[in-house]
Order: structure tokens, then sequence, then C-alpha cells
């Protein structure tokens, strides 16, 4: 195990912004800390790093208690989101600084500095002054100086934000590339949840500063362990229904009397009569012509949005809520009445009312 976090507490006042926080990353790992601003996953790196001392629990890093240790002595490489560069010193003394932190030696401080620029792919830039770079190079040269001390665990806190998107997407791309390459283990905090999913082989979603579910981008969208989980990762439809079991197995019965198959799993403990909420994803929907099949939701066309192969219609139900159904291309009039209902093997996510 490479880095381990046992029971992490942290208040700012009467703010709990981290609180019993137990999480493992394997070595050569690259994770993702996911979340909503304010979550608290900021300070859950900056704890990591050293910058916030916990209020109780263990920090360990290859076995070692490191939870008292400086950040300096932690000897991790860190990569901000406002890049923090200095602007007054040249590419090659922004890359050199931390090394010149650790007392290294002066004939080590080209090679390194400039293994660090190639692997950025910016050795042409030695001499030039930050301010003369755009966004995209300064967020290379922030993570060329982390990478020149050679840690042994990367910390990046939303170090693409400041990038337009196309930039920020194909930055991403290089980024994990890079990352692996060099075998690193690093730890990354975002709120996008597509960035997530392009960088990380596991993402830890985090709430209100609390783990909520840690697994593969596969597992958090087809398996939430509950509603936040099921509505931040991901487009979901939240509906209120009854469980009922008419032929032996676990069914949702939703306003407007339509009856649906729930997913078995995450049904455990759930028992028929139990009001729960029902989270299912647009493209697990479809939309047919109104037939008063027991399964379908009748209601009214609405909004269309184009997500080029796929349309989204919004369709407005009975009781006022608004559903979002993914379909091919097709010419659904807004304000014509269509009837919603789950496709086949669709998974219909069902959790507790009272969450």
């Amino acid at each position: 195990m490479s880095l381990e976090l046992r029971g992490l507490r942290k208040r700012f006042g009467e703010v709990v912004a981290v609180r019993d926080f137990t999480l493992e990353l394997e070595a050569g790992e690259l994770m993702t800390l996911l979340g909503p601003s304010g979550c608290g996953k900021t300070t859950a790196l900056r704890l990591i790093a050293g910058f916030e001392t916990p209020d109780a629990g263990r920090i360990l890093f290859r076995g070692t208690d490191v939870t008292a240790r400086s950040p300096q002595k932690r000897g991790f490489g860190m990569v901000f989101q406002s890049y923090a560069l200095f602007p007054h010193l040249s590419v090659f003394e922004n890359v050199a600084f931390g090394l010149k932190a650790q007392r290294r030696e002066a004939s080590e401080l080209g090679r390194l500095v400039e293994g660090a620029l190639a692997r950025v792919d910016l050795l042409g830039y030695v001499d030039r002054r930050v301010q003369q770079l755009s966004g995209g190079q300064q967020q290379r040269v922030a993570l060329a100086r982390a990478l020149a001390i050679e840690p042994p665990l990367l910390l990046l806190d939303e170090p693409l934000s400041n990038l337009d998107a196309s930039l920020r997407e194909r930055t991403r791309t290089e980024l994990r590339s890079l990352i692996k390459g060099l075998g690193i283990t690093a730890l990354y905090v975002t709120h996008d949840q597509e960035e997530a999913f392009d960088l990380s082989d596991r993402v830890a979603v985090m709430n209100d500063g609390e783990l909520r579910q840690v697994g593969t981008p596969e597992e958090l969208y087809d398996h939430p362990h509950d509603v936040f989980v099921a509505g931040f990762v991901g487009r979901a439809n939240l509906l209120s229904g009854l469980l009922e079991s008419p032929h032996g197995e676990l069914s949702v019965r939703l306003v407007g009397d339509a009856l649906w198959p729930v997913d078995p799993e995450g049904t455990s403990g759930l028992e028929p009569g139990r009001a729960v909420q029902v989270v299912v994803r647009p493209e697990d929907l479809e939309l047919v012509p109104e037939g008063h099949h027991a399964s379908e939701l009748v209601g009214v066309v609405g909004e269309r949005v184009f997500r080029g192969a796929r349309i989204a219609y919004h369709v407005k139900l009975a009781n006022g809520t608004t559903v979002e159904v993914e379909a091919d291309r097709r010419s659904e009039a807004r304000g014509g009445r269509i009837a919603v209902r789950p496709r086949a093997h669709a998974r219909v996510h069902v959790y507790p009312a009272a969450e």
C-alpha cells in the first residue's frame, strides 16, 4: 500500500471540513477525489500534503506515519490550482526552486530541470519568463516543478480549471499518459466528473466532508451506493415510489400506477411496502406511443437537447416531475403526449426514501 488515510478529521470553527476519512491508494495508482465545491476534497489534499494538521486520524505513506511531518519532510509533489509560479523568475528558475530547497548540488540542477521540462515538452522555454507563457504552458511548468523533485506521491488540486474546454480535454489526456508512464502514485482533485473519469484508475466521491463511495468510473456509474453518488456521477432521474412484490420479485410502483422492475443489486434489506427513491439514467429509458402498458409513465414532451447522435427529451409527467430520456434522433413535437418506460435490461436503482 502506498498511501493510507485513517479516520482523518478536520474542523474550521463550527465547520467540519473532513470527517472520518479513510482511504487507501495502491502504488502507481492515479486516483481522483471528486465532489462539489465545498465538500472537503481540497482540505483532504492539504492534510495529505502537510499544509493542514488533522484534528484526528493518521496519514501513513509506505507504512510510515507522516502525520506530524512538515510538507518538506514528506517530499510529496504538489500542483496548485493557481499554479503558484514566481512571475519574476524564468521557467528554469521556477522548476529549480524545489530542487534548491532540497539543497541539490548545482551540478545536478541543470540535468534535473531539463529532464522535468522534457517530460512536459517545454525544453525550448528554459529562459522564458512565465508571463510570456500561455495558461496551458504555465500549467506544464507547474507540473514540471512538481516532477523535478522526483516525488514518490504527486498531489494535484484542480490544475486544469483555468484552461479553456478544448485545451483542458487535451491536457488531461497528456497528463494521464505522463503520470502513468512515470509510474507515480497520484491523487487528483476535481469537481468535474468527466475529468475524473478520463484521468482515473479509481474515483473517490466526497460530499459534506465524507467519503461516499470509491470505485472505478464504471462501478460508480453502474452501481452507485446512494442517491447522492447516483445524482452526482452522470445524469440521473429521481422519482418516488413504493416497493411491491407482485410476482415474487421486487418492483416499484410509481406515480401514475406504472410498475417498474428494479435492479436486484442494492435492494438488500428493503421490503415490499417500503417508500423508496428511484434513480434511473436517461439512456435506460425509452419513448413509446401511449398504449396503457403497465410500465408506462405518460407525459408531455418539453425541451429537446441536441447531443450529437442522440437527443435528450425532457418529458413532464402528470404530477409535475420532469424526466430526461436519451433517444435516437426523432421528431417528437414539443407539447405532444408521449409515454416513458424502462428499456429492456435497464438499471432501475432504489434507495430508502429516508435518504
